[in-house]
């Protein structure tokens, strides 16, 4: 598929008229099943990009916008101000540099993705945009295996749910609670110099605190192979049966003259996963139909691929030629079992292993704990120093 032809249509007129786009694009690529190779003659188009800020957000105050450009739909804010430009119409998002930096130094799935695709998925790459990809090895880190990973559990949690494979919901979701903060603990340790990971430990019990048995076998709270059982038959405490409202997940703190400053940031990330967990917990009977189960199942196993490769070979590889044929088989529902309405064993199977691998990359990977954050911050100079002389020449400035 052509991106300059797509590009050029009508309906993307705003990437070349809107004054926040134009000459400041420093890239354009594919998003969604295109970039994979996994689409279908009926899948969108999604496109993906970059742009440059306007000078003013870098030199003076131009996070500070009229009303009229904040109530504009396309234009996203946070708090440095102007941070993505969305086209709902054609599904187009672009995020400008400041923000995209950020989120590839925290290896982010969803725009890691972006340095690693195909030359020709590639368009309107600038100077700015080249000096990117040409450095992307400065963003992998072992912090690939916290943000993928965690973001496909909890994709599987949510998939199980949508098909109605939580029996034992609890169960799923205290381990589901333990493993998103046991993946923050790496962040607190580099925050808090007080703090170590075994000053909080975890634990599956009922509500008197006694420990929890899943079929016979005790629940470890850092145990996330349970997740990918595809059912729990029996939970008990000391031999009996008790309900699923009473399964909780309990913390020990072993802290000892804690900085409070220290203590503000421990709180203030473990109640935030709290939140964000509960808000998802609140989604979770919502129903897709077969076509979305069978999609959402093949992306899943798709992120495990993807974080292997960054993880054990210190590759960024969008485009999945090698597992095509199994994905594409996921996608059209060989894997789905129309009498149960669910994803077969097979699946669930595959799935676990995937997940016990990508732990084993991890544990051997060469790759750096986090990106040298004195090298990326040297990147994103040298680019913005680049693009504030040109747009001085230009009398952009």
């Amino acid at each position: 598929m052509d991106i300059n032809r797509i590009i050029s249509d009508p309906g993307y007129s705003f990437l070349r008229q809107d004054h926040y786009l134009g000459e400041r694009i420093a890239l354009l690529t594919f998003g969604g099943s295109i970039s994979y190779g996994l689409n279908t003659p009926q899948s969108d188009i999604d496109i993906r990009g970059i742009i440059m800020p306007e000078p003013s957000d870098l030199l003076g105050c131009g996070f500070i916008r009229e009303g009229s450009q904040r109530s504009n739909d396309h234009y996203i804010y946070g708090a440095g101000g102007f941070e993505q430009y969305i086209d709902r119409t054609t599904d187009t998002t672009l995020y400008v540099l400041g923000k995209i930096v950020g989120l590839f130094y925290k290896c982010n799935p969803n725009t890691i993705e972006m340095l690693g695709c195909r030359p020709e998925h590639y368009a309107e790459v600038s100077e700015y945009g080249q000096l990117l990809l040409d450095n992307r090895e400065l963003f992998l880190s072992k912090l690939a295996y916290d943000s993928f990973a965690g973001y496909a559990r909890g994709q599987f949690q949510r998939l199980k749910n949508a098909i109605g494979k939580d029996n034992g919901s609890n169960v799923f979701r205290c381990i589901s609670l333990a493993d998103s903060i046991e993946r923050i603990q790496r962040h607190l340790e580099a925050e808090c110099p007080h703090y170590t990971r075994g000053a909080l430990k975890m634990f599956v019990t009922d509500k008197n605190g006694e420990s929890v048995t899943v079929n016979g076998i005790p629940v470890d709270a850092y145990d996330v192979g349970i997740l990918f059982n595809d059912t729990v038959t029996e939970v008990t405490v000391n031999g009996k049966p008790i309900s699923d409202d009473e399964v909780q997940l309990c913390f020990s703190l072993d802290i000892d003259r804690l900085p409070a400053v220290e203590f503000n940031i421990i709180s203030n990330e473990i109640t935030s996963c709290l939140k964000e967990f509960n808000k998802h917990l609140g989604h979770r009977n919502h129903k897709k139909d077969t076509y979305h189960l069978n999609k959402h199942a093949m992306h899943l196993l798709r992120l495990y691929f993807m974080a292997e490769d960054i993880l054990a070979r210190g590759e960024i590889i969008t485009y999945r030629e090698k597992e095509h044929d199994l994905l594409m088989s996921i996608k059209t529902g060989e894997y789905f079992n129309d009498e149960q309405n669910s994803l077969s064993a097979e699946f669930f199977d595959m799935v676990n292993r995937m997940d016990k691998k990508l732990l084993t990359a991890y544990e051997n990977s060469k790759l750096p704990d986090r990106p040298d954050a004195n090298k990326v911050s040297r990147l994103l100079t040298d680019i913005n120093m680049r693009y504030l002389d040109s747009c001085k020449k230009t009398g952009g400035i």
